[in-house]
């Protein structure tokens, strides 16, 4: 240091101004004697720890000379003076002082002047008024990394980061933007322990002008950045909940005033309002993409997952499939149990698709209620894919438990496979209406089985859309009418009564029978209606024919829906039905199925019971082709059971014995109900029932379904 004769003090103390000069060396601080009596001092020369007496100990650290002498020129330093008990803010305009050889020595302070003020404030609206522009002008990662562009320039720091509390306890940072030495970046993650976000997110705001590396050690921002002043604020939603942090750090003694540090919890506002809305646009996006009940994702997002794997170059030699995957009477399931329950057989069912799939490069989707598509990307052949149909099909014979209840679903799957070459050729959405028609062809052929997507079912599901908008007219336009099939006593060969079977005469597709139409008439709900209108026109017509043909005995069996069974008011709209048509209750019948029975096996006996009390008769209708079961049959209210015309196909001319209608006959009996059998068709069919004790018949052997005008009693 270059040597020098008197020390600048010597003459800067018999200025008349208050001010101070700080000497570098010595690291003594002199003050001039106005000075002196302003701030209360006993004496002119004072070292830093005396001087902490009165300055914020935060701002002592200003004094750094390592910080100081970078800077050449003057410049504002701001600090806190105690003054009757409490801080208040100073602004002092501070000069560097030099020897003969050019090299600083010290520093000379006096307050500033209204200017340097006034100069601060116009910077600080001005950057306020940009800020505000910016709100405008960018969103979501735009704006952030505007703002971290534009705080590191207007308040001269080195490193500015805006993050985002993340992980499940919210124990980690992610920064959405990072501006360092000009430089942006993103997606820097570590944990907030051990850092100063820590006292952040418990405080809501920290300030280190020096020091912080000594700190904080563990903080690997702070180390590899090597910065020495930390400036923080929480970024809080509406709820007053941490969601962010906004922070500023520099590689040297921070000088920032009251001023600097108002714009800065500014920008922090703004800033977490612009955080609060991005994340609020997150949840929704999450919620667009992924089901909130069983977590897979929705419709929307697997149409966009479909479209990019269609035309991904990299998988564009490989096979892929899609599998449509429809809970068999679910709405049943809702409607008897409830939806808390249908939900959460829809969670479970959700987490048996990933355990069943994990293997698999699959993805997963919810679609619609209870409809689910997996995404198969690599299929080497379509037996393969049968064979994963195919336990699907099988493993769901297991139970699903809820509660206490044991729930048996089945499945209904529809399949499309496309072959590398021309995958390219179809859409997502085609694909998905492709394996829809499969599924429907499924639903169709019985239920609990997969189909395997062919061309002409497209046509299929174009007649069945035709026939699902004219279904909700035909009621009005009067395009149903009945058709009766005889049953038949063997003792006597007489006609005993008739089975109520409806048709549908269609303007274009002609005279329709069941299979074609019940299925969606149950999926649009007219089903009700459409059964009210068959149990009341089989009444009348019955009611005619005992009057005009002198038949008292005739009976007539109608067919109730599932959705009719479950009807609370059914035993009402039947008694309706009898009066409106004079028709006694002795005289109707109404047929059931097992499936109907077991999916609410209590009260099925309550109304089975009451409808019974009224004398009407109930017959188990396809029996043997369900959950048949010794146990139930015994407790079910039932008059007769009906032979599935299945098994009856299996008696031969040779007249083998066909065990299961043998048993089924035997079981009859012994429950001491009457037994009718379906589809007989030919004199071997009577002559091997009558054998084993079955006398009524009903089938083409006798009458193929006819409208009333060719009924001949």
């Amino acid at each position: 240091m270059a040597r020098i004769i008197d020390h600048p003090w010597d003459t800067l103390k018999q200025l008349s101004i208050p001010i101070w000069f700080f000497d570098i060396e010595k690291e003594n601080i002199y003050v001039s004697e106005r000075l002196k009596d302003q701030w209360n001092l006993d004496s002119t020369v004072l070292n830093k720890q005396g001087l902490m007496r009165f300055i914020h100990k935060d701002d002592v650290a200003y004094l750094d000379h390592h910080a100081m002498t970078k800077n050449r020129h003057f410049f504002y330093m701001n600090y806190r003076l105690l003054n009757n008990g409490t801080y208040e803010w100073m602004k002092d305009m501070v000069t560097p002082f030099f020897d003969e050889n050019g090299s600083i020595i010290g520093y000379t302070g006096t307050g500033a002047p209204d200017s340097a003020y006034i100069e601060e404030l116009d910077r600080i609206k001005k950057a306020v008024v940009e800020i505000g522009d910016a709100f405008l002008s960018y969103n979501g990662q735009d704006f952030f990394d505007f703002l971290v562009e534009y705080l590191s320039s207007v308040l001269g720091v080195e490193t500015v980061l805006v993050g985002e509390l993340t992980g499940e306890a919210k124990s980690e940072v992610t920064a959405i933007s990072l501006s360092h030495k000009g430089e942006i970046s993103s997606g820097l993650h570590y944990s907030v322990k051990d850092t100063p976000f820590e006292q952040i997110i418990r405080t809501h705001e920290c300030y280190y002008p020096k020091d912080v590396g000594r700190l904080f050690p563990g903080d690997i921002l702070i180390r590899d950045y090597g910065v020495k002043s930390y400036l923080g604020k929480a970024l809080l939603n509406s709820d007053g909940d941490v969601i962010g942090i906004l922070s500023i750090m520099d590689n040297q003694t921070q000088t920032s005033g009251p001023l600097s540090k108002a714009l800065f919890r500014i920008f922090a506002d703004r800033t977490a309002n612009e955080l609060s809305r991005m994340q609020a646009e997150k949840k929704l996006e999450m919620l667009s993409q992924y089901d909130p009940l069983t977590g897979l994702i929705t419709r929307t997002y697997l149409s966009g997952i479909l479209g990019d794997e269609i035309q991904s170059k990299n998988e564009k030699e490989n096979n892929m499939a899609l599998l449509l995957i429809d809970i068999d009477n679910f709405k049943m399931i809702n409607d008897s149990w409830g939806h808390a329950k249908g939900d959460e057989l829809l969670r479970q069912f959700s987490r048996y698709l990933r355990q069943t799939f994990a293997q698999h490069d699959a993805v997963i989707s919810r679609i619609s209620s209870d409809e689910f598509v997996v995404l198969l990307k690599h299929v080497q052949t379509l037996e393969e894919l049968e064979e994963i149909s195919d336990h699907v099909i099988h493993s769901m014979r297991r139970p699903f438990l809820i509660g206490e209840k044991e729930f048996y679903n089945t499945v209904s799957i529809g399949v499309t496979f496309t072959k590398s070459r021309i995958r390219g050729h179809y859409s997502g959405e085609t694909l998905l209406r492709h394996a829809d028609a499969a599924m429907h062809k499924a639903k169709r052929n019985g239920k609990n089985r997969y189909v395997v997507y062919e061309e002409k079912m497209s046509e299929q599901m174009r007649e069945e859309l035709h026939l699902k908008q004219s279904l909700h007219h035909a009621l009005d336009k009067s395009q149903f009418e009945l058709h009766y099939q005889p049953q038949v006593c063997g003792r006597t060969s007489r006609v005993i009564g008739y089975e109520s079977l409806i048709r549908w005469n269609h303007p274009d597709y002609g005279l329709l029978s069941p299979h074609y139409f019940i299925s969606l008439a149950e999926e649009s709900g007219m089903i009700i209606e459409i059964g009210e209108w068959v149990l009341q026109e089989a009444c009348l017509q019955t009611r005619r024919w005992q009057v005009e043909d002198r038949r008292p005995d005739l009976k007539i069996s109608v067919n109730l829906s599932a959705q009719q069974f479950k009807d609370l008011n059914l035993p009402g709209k039947v008694l309706h039905a009898l009066n409106v048509s004079g028709l006694p209750p002795q005289s109707l019948i109404l047929e059931i199925t097992e499936t109907m029975v077991l999916q609410d096996f209590d009260r099925s006996i309550d109304t089975l019971n009451g409808l019974r009390e009224k004398g009407i008769q109930v017959h188990l209708d396809d029996f043997g082709v369900g959950f048949s079961s010794l146990s139930y049959l015994n407790r079910l209210p039932v008059d007769a059971i009906k032979i599935d015309r299945s098994f009856i196909n299996q008696i031969s001319e040779r007249g083998k014995d066909v065990p299961i209608v043998n048993a089924i006959i035997s079981m009859a009996k012994s429950l001491g109900l009457q037994v009718i059998a379906e589809g007989v068709e030919t004199r071997e069919h009577i002559s091997y029932l009558k054998q084993k004790g079955c006398y009524e018949y009903q089938g083409y052997y006798f009458s193929k379904p006819v409208p009333a005008s060719l009924v001949n009693n």
